[in-house]
């Protein structure tokens, strides 16, 4: 077996094709499309092979990892992600994906662990100043999220997905200082995650949308996308009456090809973002009554 043959045939299978592959270091620089499911089914195949040759490669076990993640075989994909982490430490690129499956699990301060690995190393890095925002206003760990944020805002010349965080960072941070009954701020938390899991639960009716037309795209990245929209809500009115909550998030999420992204353009700042924990608590009453 030619393994650098089969590994440069695996690794340009899955590699984002508006990369300059001559300047690609694999723990450094990395961005990979969201890839027809028969491309990435030909890429495992070609990564089974490799891994039965060589079962410690740290670079087949990161890709297996990437591929499966892609592929939604998320639980799979942490396993071969974290075995290449055991495999060399300075594997940086292994920690982007396994802080984005603790945070889609909800595990913010495992996610953290490693994001901090990170900015030891890159700590200018746009993805990882990114989840390092969302990490802390989940923590409510607002100072820290604002500073990252700061950092992010010298660094990136859109500022939209920027002030949908600070959007965030804001309202969140007025609930919390604002709610001084402990048991009410713990159920707002509660609350919170509860919204999480129903947003992955109904990503998956979202993902068989795109699967039945051979799209397949990485619903972990759309989780960490709906997290940055997670204040946004319309409420129910006389001519939609289910264009809210979770159902409005998704509706933000725009999925192709070649990627996952937030659409921007239908946001309305004034009218779509919950304001504070009383109005919160009125899209709760209309939900229930829902």
């Amino acid at each position: 077996m030619d393994y650098n043959q089969l590994f440069n045939d695996i690794f340009f299978l899955i590699l984002d094709d508006e990369v300059n592959e001559n300047d690609y270091l694999i723990w450094k620089k990395f961005s990979f499309i969201h890839n027809p499911i028969q491309q990435l089914i030909k890429a495992q195949d070609l990564l089974n092979q490799l891994l039965h040759e060589f079962p410690k490669d740290k670079k087949a076990l990161f890709l297996k990892g990437v591929v499966q993640r892609n592929l939604n075989f998320n639980e799979e994909s942490i396993l071969y992600l974290l075995e290449a982490k055991k495999e060399d430490y300075y594997l940086f690129a292994a920690n982007f994906y396994i802080a984005e499956y603790y945070i889609h699990k909800l595990k913010f301060e495992e996610a953290l662990k490693y994001l901090k690995e990170i900015e030891i190393i890159f700590p200018t890095n746009k993805r990882f100043l990114f989840l390092s925002v969302l990490v802390h206003i989940e923590l409510f760990n607002f100072d820290e999220a604002k500073r990252y944020l700061n950092i992010l805002y010298q660094l990136v010349e859109d500022k939209q997905v920027l002030e949908l965080l600070s959007k965030n960072i804001l309202i969140t941070e007025e609930i919390v200082l604002k709610t001084t009954n402990r048991l009410v701020l713990k159920n707002f938390k509660l609350r919170s995650f509860n919204y999480n899991l129903q947003l992955k639960t109904n990503l998956i009716s979202f993902y068989k949308t795109f699967i039945d037309v051979g799209i397949n795209f990485n619903g972990i990245t759309c989780f960490i996308h709906a997290l940055t929209l997670k204040q946004i809500t319309l409420y129910p009115n006389y001519e939609n009456i289910e264009k809210y909550n979770v159902h409005t998030v998704l509706d933000f999420i725009d999925v192709d090809k070649k990627n996952v992204q937030i659409n921007l353009e239908g946001i309305d700042f004034e009218r779509d973002f919950v304001k504070n924990y009383h109005e919160y608590l009125e899209v709760e009453v209309l939900l229930k009554e829902d």
